[in-house]
């Protein structure tokens, strides 16, 4: 008896830990994405297009961004958005807004963003695993677009670039996580074995 005691908290701290770590994958990471008017949800007609870059802070409580747009008019917000790729979703933070439309050929803001930040209703741990996910996306409005002309999902830079060999700093919580509930099944097989030789 007590033997399935310990091991099942030993189960549940070693689960734990595992996912504590997934959550926190995302620091020291950088996040980027390519903005198009193809990637709004409803039919966008603009020749604009632009780029967001998110480097999150080795102690993931902050984020350092840049966006840029060219050939984009008469811009007056961007924001970003929780959601998947296709799927329209709430604001969760601001880059910028302005007061006046204005037109844009390069950098529109840059600045570093905090859980203070924050104005939906995800909390920055939910925000940052969504950021893992690849389910935050950069939205820029427009006078003549007001929900979206650019627009594009943020992704791993490390991911995006398709290395063959795997990802220890962004994978290693994963495969621990397996590793541990793969250990925690073997030490429960080898439980039930013992007790059946006992018996």
């Amino acid at each position: 008896m007590k033997k399935g005691l310990l091991m099942s908290t030993a189960a549940l701290f070693a689960f734990s830990a595992a996912a504590g770590s997934a959550s926190a994958a995302h620091e020291g990471r950088t996040f980027t994405a390519d903005l198009t008017p193809e990637a709004e949800t409803m039919e966008v007609n603009s020749e604009a297009e632009g780029s967001a870059v998110v480097n999150v802070s080795e102690d993931g409580e902050s984020l350092d961004f840049s966006l840029s747009a060219y050939e984009l008019e008469g811009a007056v917000a961007g924001h970003l958005h929780s959601g998947p790729e296709g799927e329209d979703g709430p604001v969760e933070l601001f880059l910028f807004e302005n007061d006046e439309a204005m037109d844009y050929d390069g950098e529109i803001a840059s600045g570093t963003l905090t859980e203070d930040d924050l104005v939906g209703d995800l909390s920055w741990e939910e925000f940052s695993m969504a950021l893992v996910a690849g389910d935050i996306y950069v939205n820029v409005h427009t006078e003549a677009f007001p929900d979206g002309e650019i627009r594009g999902q943020l992704m791993d830079e490390e991911e995006e670039e398709g290395d063959m060999m795997p990802d220890t700093a962004g994978s290693g919580p994963l495969y621990a996580m397996i590793g541990l509930l793969t250990a925690a099944a073997g030490g429960g097989l080898m439980l039930s074995r013992c007790k059946k030789a006992e018996a």
